[in-house]
């Protein structure tokens, strides 16, 4: 049985850093209609548009490309980001020396992580994309994120309609850079309920794209996962704390359309995962 920090050991490879750094490979323009094509990134503009040059903190920015859409839309946005990899840290930090990155330690919570790079304890904006349903204890991790933002929170996560959560990375996970990580697929309305419990009076919006998880990309997940009436989904989550609907929840099914790259940035972003230059 891993421990915690051993279900992360594997997202130290370089190769997990090489093939999170593929957008690199794409122009401006490309880049920004990769990031608009999903819902959560749409939820963060509109909260960005409400709010000026709010502090934004994202938890698992990877090799930083999410830094560079933000200031390709000059959103004015003071962006610090967070990995526990420290491959994508190296490389961000490369890439952008003018951004704020740092290495998060597995071990510790979101708040040790914080006050040991001297960073704010509380922010305005806490963006998380793709991370919630990584973690080993995703409710608990969750109740860390709203713990330290102050107005919004903006995620991507998995989730299903039918059945509980199954919080065990042994039996749903996912193999990736040579080894397994936790791919815990939340219920719906387990998710809406924690979110309640930890940011009463908030309003949530919650965008459901439906699409079968189990059998794609590696991923070792419950039986029933594999079937369409779960009703699992990719989906992005919107808690604020500030709004004039405190307490509403809207659950929104919304497909989110592929983005057609050209054949010339498929292959630019192919080559980059592989570790060479297009």
């Amino acid at each position: 049985m891993k421990t915690q920090e051993n279900w992360y050991i594997d997202w130290q490879d370089s190769q997990h850093a090489r093939h999170l750094d593929a957008r690199l490979a794409l122009p401006s323009r490309s880049l920004i209609r990769n990031f608009e094509s999903f819902s959560d990134v749409l939820l963060l503009n509109k909260r960005l548009e409400a709010l000026r040059r709010p502090p934004l903190l994202e938890v698992g920015c990877a090799t930083g490309e999410f830094y560079r859409y933000l200031q390709l839309k000059d959103s004015g946005v003071s962006y610090t980001g967070l990995d526990i990899s420290e491959p994508a840290i190296v490389r961000a930090r490369q890439k952008y020396p003018q951004g704020r990155f740092f290495v998060s330690d597995p071990a510790q919570s979101l708040p040790e992580i914080l006050k040991a790079h001297r960073l704010d304890p509380q922010w305005p904006i806490v963006y998380s994309k793709d991370v919630l349903h990584h973690q080993t204890d995703p409710f608990g991790f969750l109740s860390e994120l709203l713990g330290v933002c102050s107005d919004s929170l903006i995620l991507r996560t998995r989730t299903r309609d039918q059945g509980p959560t199954l919080v065990d990375p042994e039996r749903s996970c996912q193999h990736h850079y040579q080894g397994w990580m936790p791919y815990i697929v939340l219920n719906v309305d387990e998710l809406i309920g924690q979110i309640r419990l930890h940011a009463p009076g908030s309003e949530i919006v919650l965008y459901r794209n439906h699409m079968v998880l189990g059998g794609r990309e590696n991923r070792f997940l419950p039986k029933e996962c594999y079937l369409p009436e779960t009703g699992t989904a990719e989906s992005a989550v919107g808690v604020f704390r500030e709004s004039s609907h405190g307490n509403r929840v809207r659950v929104i099914d919304q497909a989110e359309g592929p983005v057609r790259h050209s054949l010339t940035d498929r292959v630019a972003m192919r080559l980059r995962r592989r570790g060479r230059k297009s």
